[in-house]
């Protein structure tokens, strides 16, 4: 009603925003190392297992209506 965009999309924008900075990052760095890990992997854990960063980002970049781009 007032214009606003919702916290959930301005959420999605600022973790893309971070992910791309950490993208462009060089050599094997710990962010870049930890974004290959399950977050919260827990191999006998019940439920649904954890997702990745990268599979987190991928479904942000579809919500959002973006196309991954390899440079």
């Amino acid at each position: 009603m007032v214009g606003v965009t919702p916290r959930e999309e301005k959420l999605r924008e600022n973790k893309l925003r971070w992910f791309g900075h950490v993208y462009c990052r060089h050599g094997d760095t710990i962010v870049k190392r930890a974004d290959r890990r399950a977050l919260g992997s827990n191999a006998t854990g019940r439920g649904i297992p954890k997702l990745t960063l990268n599979a987190v980002v991928s479904k942000d970049m579809c919500l959002m209506g973006l196309s991954d781009v390899e440079t």
